[in-house]
This record gives C-alpha cells, structure tokens and sequence, in this order.
C-alpha cells in the first residue's frame, strides 16, 4: 500500500525549498487509526480509539515550524475483547463519564535522520503530562519523491496509565501503554 521513504527521498523530505512553508493537513479519518498496546494477565491486547480529531500544520523545511493537536473521544474506547472494554471506559481507568476526552498538544519538534521528535502535553483523566512522541512520514507507492500532498504518517509513544490516575486492576493491567497512530494525510488546498 505505502513504502517506506527512502534516503533521497527523506533528504528532499526535509532539506528541499518549499513556496510556503507551514502547511495544514487534513487526516483521512477511514484510514488511519489510534490504538494501544498494554499487558493484560502477562499477554499483549491490543486497543483502540475509533473516534478522533487533529488539526495537523507541518513544515517540512523547518520542522520546528510543526504543530500537532489532537482530541480522543474516549467514550469510543475499545479494549480488545468485551471486559476490556468496560473497564477502560469504567470509572478505575479512563473514567468517560467525567472525561469524556484526551487532549495532545505539540510544543516543540525536532528532526533527526528522518524521524521527528515531537513534545508536547497530554491531558489524561484532567491530569496534563509531557508527552514524547516519535513520527515517521511515508509516501504512498509510486509517488513521486517531491511530492508532499499525500502522505502516511505513524506516531507511536509511550505512557504509564498511573500518572493519570487510571491505575484499576492493577493485578491485570500493566503499568505502561505503548500508543500507535498511523493516520494518512492530505495537504489541504
């Protein structure tokens, strides 16, 4: 479906001239996605958040120039099998009823061998921590190298769900989630 950048590519990606620097992307909601990794009872489950929405500006000259804002309903919250489900969404975890959102917003970005380093603060339960994610850009197959239209973007990131006071069932539940969010973008016109 995509390929992954290649050296020439990443090179022009991010040293070549642009007519206008920041420029604000679109996500294509039906093909891109959040989830979540955690450990239940030692084993690896895999979750989701269906509904979001990111206002995504990104400038690929300078990538300092970049933000990233994004809002998770978590009344959509899937924990990978029944149980899950309403325990994430209860109130021990995400607690929806009273939060029924998580907020990401970027503060700072940096490139380095064609992977971004993007912090910012997450907003969890209405607790705010830093946040560190990482971010790799990919074209979609036979794109040309310049083009910067269409792109795929994957994110992932660690957290560690008891800085948030989402810490029930902690007899099942490991401590930390891995966040994996591929999302495939447009420039917008």
């Amino acid at each position: 479906m995509f390929r992954i950048i290649s050296a020439l590519f990443m090179f022009g990606l991010f040293t070549a001239p642009l007519a206008a620097a920041p420029r604000a992307y679109e996500i294509d909601y039906g093909a891109s996605q959040i989830g979540f990794v955690y450990l239940f009872n030692n084993e690896e489950v895999k979750g989701s958040f269906p509904k979001f929405s990111a206002d995504l500006v990104l400038d690929f000259q300078n990538i300092k120039n970049s933000k990233i804002d994004v809002t998770i309903d978590t009344r959509t919250a899937k924990g990978g099998f029944v149980f899950a489900t309403s325990a994430l969404r209860g109130a021990k975890v995400l607690n929806v009823r009273k939060f029924p959102t998580i907020k990401f917003s970027s503060q700072s970005a940096q490139m380095r061998n064609g992977v971004a380093s993007i912090k910012g603060q997450i907003t969890v339960r209405g607790v705010t921590r830093p946040l560190t994610l990482t971010a790799k850009f990919f074209q979609l197959e036979g794109q040309d190298p310049k083009d910067r239209e269409n792109l795929v973007v994957q994110i992932s990131g660690t957290i560690n769900r008891h800085d948030f006071g989402a810490s029930g069932f902690p007899d099942m539940v490991g401590d930390t989630l891995a966040i994996t969010i591929k999302a495939r973008i447009k420039r917008r016109p």
